[in-house]
């Protein structure tokens, strides 16, 4: 009697596949809902006098904007006698304090004060402001970033109980000039339309550093902003506000521009910073996750922190693994007729059946494409900026190609963790 063959078995890697696509519709389905079945209409305040409002801009090494970054401020439409401007060079090596006081001069009815801060870390830089702060409501600014003039009086606006801990504005790419930029725009563009989802229902998971407003009373009563050792101290705090239950707003009305790194190396390390930061802030809050106390946030904001890593980690060794085989047959292919590509060309053929496709797969990258798509014009109809704005190629490559980028960024986010290796902020 002879043994039955064995039953085919699905490879392991389209099994993982599979889990990933399903977590990630997951998450999609639930955003989609936010988005058809709660308002983003927020309640505004109409303050009868502007309360007072300090701006802390932390600055290290940046001397090539820090003076566009004084100047947004200083052009604000807000009362100048409720507007305190501190800013920290934190232990700069070039010019940034030289130009700050050149622009304390050239504005001497204002009120401005530069700190030097020897010790460095922008935690250790904005808790310094927060020190020597007169406002009721505290700003952080990041220095290569711009305020729009009337952004100030939007954000306070939104203060409208004492629960309210922050506002946040919306950000934007300024000038996107290189490749890299434009694609960043986009990038920003779908960020935005996403903490407006999260906006919606309290779930949002970090502060940028670009002019969010706080209380100052509550930042001195939580203890100000973390220190040594954290690599993104505006998501750590925004975690501790979530985890005392602050309410955090965000606005979409009220702008900032940043400068977006021009370079793929400058890329790399600014988003390395941010992932690992994300990562270890969200280990060290992991209590949160999962726990109805803390409503969408708990249930659905921390697990994705704690997960979006390891997601893009799986779908990038997915994506070398499928390609690697196919390309070792090509180069082996090559190698077998010595390179010779036209008599490879002349007698191509394709042997393609239907049969050989594989259509579960194809069915989850065709959902997954159409997930994308959706989500992407949307974010752009809620953003008001054109589509197409940076040409078809930028989208093209962001769409099919970017996410595959930061892939590679947390690849290397876990050779450092793996290997124990910090940075500076």
């Amino acid at each position: 009697m002879g043994l039955r063959p064995p039953a085919t078995m699905i490879p392991l890697q389209q099994i993982i596949l599979w889990i990933a696509a399903a977590i990630s519709t997951y998450f999609a389905i639930f955003w989609f809902l936010v988005l058809i079945d709660v308002p983003s209409e927020v309640r505004r305040k109409k303050w009868t006098t502007w309360p007072t409002l300090t701006v802390a801009i932390p600055a290290w090494n940046e001397e090539d904007c820090i003076r566009d970054t004084m100047e947004s401020v200083l052009a604000a439409d807000y009362p100048s006698s409720k507007l305190q401007l501190i800013v920290v060079d934190n232990a700069s090596k070039d010019n940034t304090s030289i130009i700050a006081k050149q622009v304390m001069a050239e504005h001497p009815s204002r009120n401005i004060k530069l700190i030097y801060e020897s010790r460095p870390g922008k935690g250790i830089a904005v808790n310094n402001a927060l020190a020597q702060a007169t406002g009721t409501f505290f700003a952080t600014m990041d220095s290569d970033s711009r305020v729009f003039p009337d952004a100030p009086k939007k954000l306070l606006s939104y203060f409208t109980a004492n629960k309210i801990a922050a506002v946040v504005p919306a950000m934007k790419v300024r000038e996107p000039k290189t490749f890299l930029q434009k694609l960043q725009w986009y990038e920003y563009n779908v960020n935005m339309f996403y903490k407006d989802l999260m906006g919606r229902v309290d779930a949002l998971h970090v502060i940028p550093g670009p002019f969010p407003v706080y209380r100052t009373n509550v930042l001195r009563t939580i203890g100000g902003f973390a220190e040594q050792g954290n690599l993104t101290e505006d998501l750590e705090i925004t975690l501790r506000l979530q985890r005392e239950q602050y309410k955090i707003v965000q606005s979409m009305d009220a702008f900032v521009d940043t400068i977006t790194p021009s370079t793929w190396k400058a890329f790399y390390l600014q988003r390395n910073r941010w992932f690992k930061g994300a990562f270890l802030n969200a280990f060290a809050y992991r209590k949160l996750a999962f726990n109805n106390k803390y409503g969408d946030f708990g249930m659905i904001q921390m697990p994705t922190l704690l997960i979006s890593g390891l997601l893009a980690l799986v779908l990038i060794g997915i994506t070398v693994y499928s390609a690697f085989p196919p390309f070792m047959q090509a180069f082996q292919n090559l190698l077998n007729i010595r390179f010779d590509l036209w008599t490879l060309l002349t007698n191509l053929s394709w042997n393609l059946s239907v049969f050989d496709l594989d259509f579960m797969t194809l069915t989850l990258t065709a959902c997954m494409l159409g997930i994308s798509i959706y989500i992407f014009i949307q974010a752009h109809r809620v953003v008001k900026e054109p589509l197409l704005q940076q040409g078809w190629f930028s989208f093209a490559f962001f769409m099919l190609v970017y996410y595959l980028l930061l892939g590679v960024v947390w690849a290397g986010v876990a050779r450092d963790l793996v290997l124990g290796k910090h940075q500076r902020w």
